[in-house]
Parts: structure tokens; C-alpha cells; sequence
């Protein structure tokens, strides 16, 4: 299991499939992708604001992560809100006692979130100059004691990036 955690437009959602594409080509298993925001807006369509809906989509995105990697499937889960340790873990308590999460944790600097959210049709309010900026100023991961790579989405390209995260797994040949 793959969790992918970074700001709005930092390239989860693009590195998450990629990756997911990328388990599947290499043999390793059938690969699903559960994207948080999509958990959320299943519990309440309303704006993303309420941390108990956040902490509830967690745990669901957890069991379901479960049941996906109980039928034998590789798991590649995106979204910003895992920034916390408390979150990583109510994410992870709902997970068997097996699995094993691996952390990736991307960067983008602020200018080219900012024209990546603008190129995206489907984005709302992150397009806002003033929203992004103050969601950059105030997200943080912090994870500590835990085996996180770091990859800069703004310097790599999407062609890289997947190999790094999957060579991270270090899976058997």
C-alpha cells in the first residue's frame, strides 16, 4: 500500500494513477486507487471544511484500503489530509494488522500549483490565488519517526516520479 500526501496541485491524483499503472505493468498485482477528497464528498457533498468528515473519510478510505489489499490487490492511496501523524493513524487503524503503508510525501513550489490548478477545469476554489496561497502557507506533513520520500512534483517529471515511488517498494523480482 502506497499513500500519497502533498498541497492542492502538487500532483497526487496524476502520480497516484501512474504509480497504480505502473504496480500493474510490472506484474506485481491488480492495482486500485482510492482518492480521499472522492471519500469525503461520498460522506457530504458540502465544501471540504469539517475535520470530523475528514476524519471519517479516512477511516473508510482504511477499511476500504483493507478489503482491496485482502483480495490481493496493490493499493495506491492520494489525498492532502493525511498531514498528521493522529490522521496517518486514524487512516491506518482501520487497516490489518499486516499491511504495510509506505509514505510519499510531494512538494511543488507555489507558482506552478497555481498554473496546474488553473489549467484544470474541474478545480473550484484552488484556482483563487488567495485560497492557494494561504492553503501553501499552512500545509504541513509531519510525520515523525516514519520512512517518508520526498519528491519535488515541480522539478521531476511525471515520467520519473512513478519509478521512484515504485522502486521505493522495493518489491521481489
Amino acid at each position: 500500500m502506497v499513500l500519497i500526501s502533498g498541497p492542492i496541485a502538487s500532483g497526487k491524483s496524476a502520480l497516484s494513477r501512474a504509480v497504480a499503472a505502473q504496480l500493474e505493468e510490472a506484474g506485481v498485482a491488480s492495482a486500485a486507487v482510492i482518492d480521499l477528497d472522492l471519500v469525503y464528498e461520498i460522506v457530504d457533498r458540502g465544501p471540504k471544511a469539517d475535520e470530523r468528515v475528514w476524519a471519517q473519510a479516512r477511516r473508510i478510505a482504511g477499511r476500504f484500503g483493507g478489503v482491496l489489499l485482502g483480495e490481493g490487490r496493490a493499493v495506491v492511496v492520494e489525498g492532502g489530509d493525511f498531514g498528521t501523524e493522529a490522521a496517518l493513524a486514524e487512516f491506518e487503524s482501520e487497516l490489518p494488522p499486516e499491511a504495510a503503508v509506505k509514505l510519499v510525501l510531494l512538494s511543488v513550489d507555489f507558482e506552478t500549483a497555481l498554473k496546474r490548478a488553473r489549467r484544470d477545469d474541474s478545480r473550484g476554489v484552488s484556482k483563487d490565488r488567495a485560497f492557494l496561497a494561504a492553503h501553501y502557507a499552512t500545509f504541513r506533513a509531519e510525520w515523525p519517526g516514519r520512512d517518508v520520500l520526498n519528491l519535488d512534483t515541480g522539478s521531476a517529471s511525471l515520467a520519473e516520479t512513478p519509478r521512484s515511488v515504485v522502486d521505493r517498494l522495493a518489491l521481489p523480482p
